[in-house]
């Protein structure tokens, strides 16, 4: 199953503090993370005056760099005091160990390039007690991040070029911060992925479960779910853009029937959203 998700660019409106906004951002990194999810979009929520795009992005992005990449990647930001606060994502392209006789014979690092060594050779740090050698004849540029295969011969390493879609198990998810509203961001998806919209107001889950599995198989397994901003949902952002949501979508479904909240924070959607969504998979992939 791959999983895409479309958030506002007001996600994290409803916080007091950078201090809480950070911690948000941790969380809901940590939940995309659980359930494998490989792409978020975030959208401009027209629906709000506030838009806070710039400290999403520079949060997500920090804690998605590999812990041993960070120094190097991100300059000292007051938008980034907290960070040290986050949960570590513990996802495969955050590796622990720093020496060389401690990672496996075949592994995959993102690395950072840090010179070059002669025609056609880089030195790329990888988090290791040194740096690795790369032979690539097209130039690759000081401070590139790159994707490589590390196969470890004795004391030495070869690493290759490759690209993150060649990893052969979850990697982390990818950010994309848009200027595109949610009709853009359903249009650019559109016969793409099943895409799912997530509201109270939707039919409950129970009822369309056969139907979702159906049409989501018919998609490859490829799923697109939005989420509507603190403040206003789906339907009302729609509104305020000027379309009618249950046109454009797949199915509009409320994934927490009779909730015992008023309002459900995105970070909570996101957990029963994705627990479900995993559940039902695994129960009919594996009864064919």
């Amino acid at each position: 199953m791959k999983i895409a998700v479309a958030l506002p660019s007001t996600l994290v409106a409803e916080a007091n503090s950078l201090l809480e906004k950070t911690m948000k951002i941790g969380f809901i990194a940590r939940v995309l993370s659980i359930f494998k999810v490989e792409k978020v979009v975030i959208y401009l929520d027209k629906t709000a005056d506030l838009d806070e795009r710039g400290l999403i992005s520079k949060l997500f992005n920090y804690i998605l760099c590999p812990q041993y990449l960070r120094r190097k990647v991100f300059p000292l930001d007051p938008d980034l005091r907290y960070v040290g606060l986050m949960p570590p994502l513990n996802t495969p392209n955050h590796p622990l160990e720093r020496r060389i006789n401690e990672i496996p014979k075949i592994s995959y690092r993102e690395g950072l390039v840090i010179g070059q060594k002669g025609q056609n050779r880089y030195i790329v740090d990888v988090g290791l007690e040194r740096p690795v050698i790369v032979h690539k004849r097209k130039a690759l540029q000081h401070g590139e991040r790159v994707f490589l295969k590390l196969i470890k011969k004795n004391d030495d390493i070869e690493a290759r070029l490759i690209e993150k879609k060649d990893i052969p198990y979850y990697f982390g998810f990818d950010i994309a911060v848009t200027d595109m509203s949610l009709k853009e961001v359903i249009a650019s998806f559109k016969n793409k992925m099943l895409i799912v919209a997530t509201s109270k107001y939707g039919k409950e889950i129970q009822e369309e479960v056969e139907n979702l599995m159906r049409k989501m198989k018919s998609y490859d397994n490829k799923v697109l779910l939005l989420f509507g901003s603190p403040f206003k949902g789906l339907y009302e952002i729609a509104n305020v853009e000027g379309f009618n949501l249950d046109e454009e979508v797949d199915f509009t479904l409320n994934f927490i029937p009779e909730q015992g909240t008023k309002t459900v924070r995105i970070e909570e959607a996101l957990c029963s959203v994705l627990a479900i969504l995993n559940f039902l998979y695994r129960v009919y992939s594996e009864a064919g």
